[in-house]
């Protein structure tokens, strides 16, 4: 499945990415992260949908698309297990859908899927998809995408203190490391983290 969303991708010229309600670093690490990732690529006009979070617009914010873009456009779900948790019903009215995940599936609700539980993250997942599929084929990584998928990693391992933390994690990492990730931003996830303003909370 990782070729099929490289396949999928270029079949597009607009793609929109959404994620779950209630975003944590993953969700936007991994939405915001694809979307470097493929306006660095590509000629495509990708946007970022969804509901702001305040504690996290540090890492992104979101774009308004309006109606009825989404009607010719492939929507990409990135780190939402099930259709109830997606930001928005928008995505009903796209061309095309794609899940990209790493929990574990509840329900089916896009034309195709590429879910793996074996990972911590979902931006993990994306990097690797960045280093065995789009790098092989010509792409490149931005600092802006390494620190976001970076920062999501980091949150959904909780700073690769939780027992989703492998060795396949810490070389995803280590690839992300291979650009200039704004490591001051990303502490910023712990800051927020502990606020009482945040309503996200570090999870596996």
């Amino acid at each position: 499945m990782k070729q099929n969303l490289l396949d999928t991708i270029e079949k597009h010229d607009t793609i929109i990415i959404v994620r779950h309600v209630r975003p944590d670093p993953d969700a936007f690490g991994s939405q915001k992260g694809l979307a470097e990732l493929i306006q660095l690529n590509t000629n495509k006009t990708v946007y970022v949908a969804g509901e702001d979070e305040p504690s996290l617009s540090f890492l992104a914010t979101m774009d308004n698309v309006p109606e009825d873009v989404w009607k010719r456009a492939l929507v990409i779900i990135c780190d939402t297990a099930n259709r109830e948790r997606i930001d928005g019903k928008q995505y009903e009215d796209a061309l095309a859908t794609f899940k990209v995940d790493h929990h574990p599936p509840i329900d089916q609700y896009a034309d195709e899927e590429w879910v793996d539980t074996e990972c911590s993250s979902t931006s993990e997942m994306v990097t690797r998809w960045y280093v065995d599929v789009a790098k092989p084929n010509g792409w490149k990584m931005s600092d802006a995408a390494a620190t976001l998928l970076y920062a999501g990693i980091v949150g959904d391992t909780g700073r690769f203190r939780h027992p989703n933390t492998t060795s396949d994690t810490l070389k995803a990492a280590s690839v992300l490391f291979e650009n200039n990730i704004d490591l001051r931003s990303c502490s910023q996830i712990f800051i927020r983290n502990h606020s009482s303003s945040s309503n996200w909370k570090e999870k596996y």
